[in-house]
């Protein structure tokens, strides 16, 4: 009996003990998006409220392994203006469910990740997203070597944006998303000519059904500073599709520091179209350009830009300004420009207020111009 008593004892002291190391947060946020035609008449009101909960512990004393959870619910009306019709859509996720770990091994640093969680390959396009999988990242001083391995067909679909996502009108909560198995392993280098980094990525997507197709590619980066004057970064991605057909993507960015709080961008990013043996550049993650009221579809794309960002710690404001040169297999054409404008302030330490304006001027067609504007709220408790 002593025993008994003892053991429910211990039991309880030690779950006692893990709730005392279990930190919980949360957000409650309101986003609300007008989307107007080219003569500014409104056409689709799109809401979306959601609550997003949050827990992590230290699984042990000095902290090296860790739990990280965030699950969330959101509401999405959709008003279609134009039709006078309302869809309203229901989300429920957990967005994020890891276990992460750091170790020194000899010189360098060894990571683990492993659960959902999001990450983003060298390229920043193909594959942007939260994902189920397994990440190890190993690290010194000038050298840092990575490997990752996952699932993605166990994604809620209604909240991770895939190309290929294949929703009907009538799913709500989960849906399941395309299936592939990603592999990825990459190497950079820290110290080329001072502090400038050199990298080489590798991604493979293997599909798991019929639905999709085997895809891989290969990305250079190429990244540093301009001494106190700002940096750079330069991406070069090469993609095939079951190694048939061939794609490309090349971006180039500078940043260059005004003061402490303000900074210029410039940069242009070619996307590749279906030109002669070169296709369309096709991604994993679904992915948006600029304002996200341009899309090339199957044209390729070169896209200048220039912009402004100032952050002092409690308003954080962007514009930027991309010029839109469509490239068909007939023609290449100056298409528009697309315009985007950002502010976020800290009302208070848990509540941020912002808004998103944007444009596409199209120069040949007034029903490809189109405008938004979004307003965000959200309260952290």
């Amino acid at each position: 009996m002593k025993k008994i008593i003892l053991t429910v004892l211990l039991a309880v002291s030690c779950a006692f003990s893990s709730l005392a190391a279990l930190s919980w947060s949360g957000v409650i946020d309101n986003t609300s998006k007008l989307s107007l035609d080219d003569s500014f008449k409104p056409t689709v009101f799109n809401q979306t409220n959601g609550i997003y909960l949050s827990l992590s512990s230290k699984l042990n004393e000095e902290g090296t392994l860790r739990f990280v959870t965030e699950g969330l619910f959101k509401v999405n009306p959709i008003m279609d203006l134009n039709n006078n019709k309302t869809t309203l859509k229901f989300i429920a996720d957990v967005d994020l469910l890891k276990l992460s770990g750091d170790w020194a091994v000899g010189s360098g640093n060894l990571a683990l990740s492993a659960g959902r969680f999001q990450f983003s390959d060298f390229s920043g396009v193909v594959f942007s997203q939260v994902s189920d999988g397994l990440y190890l990242n190993y690290k010194t001083a000038k050298i840092r070597t990575s490997f990752y391995a996952g699932y993605t067909g166990l994604l809620n679909a209604l909240n991770v944006s895939m190309v290929g996502n294949q929703l009907d009108a009538d799913d709500n909560f989960y849906a399941l998303g395309p299936k592939y198995v990603p592999v990825l392993a990459d190497f950079s280098y820290k110290g080329l000519f001072g502090s400038n980094t050199i990298g080489l990525q590798t991604a493979c997507f293997i599909p798991v059904s019929d639905e999709n197709s085997m895809k891989a590619y290969g990305t250079f980066i190429l990244n540093g500073n301009f001494g106190n004057v700002g940096s750079y970064d330069a991406r070069f991605t090469l993609g095939t599709i079951k190694f048939e057909d061939f794609m490309l993507n090349a971006k180039l960015d500078a940043n260059f520091f005004v003061s402490s709080t303000a900074m210029l961008t410039a940069g242009v990013e070619y996307v590749s179209g279906n030109q002669g043996n070169i296709k369309a550049f096709k991604t994993i993650t679904s992915r948006t350009f600029g304002s996200g009221l341009y899309s090339p579809n199957d044209n390729g794309v070169i896209i200048p830009k220039l912009g402004v960002m100032y952050s002092n710690g409690k308003v954080y404001a962007s514009l930027t300004e991309r010029g839109i040169i469509a490239m068909s297999e007939d023609e290449t054409k100056f298409d528009g420009l697309d315009t985007s404008a950002t502010i976020t302030y800290k009302l208070f330490s848990d509540v941020l207020l912002g808004c998103d304006i944007g444009a596409y001027n199209c120069f040949d067609s007034n029903e490809n111009t189109k405008y938004y504007a979004t307003i965000k709220a959200s309260l952290a408790f």
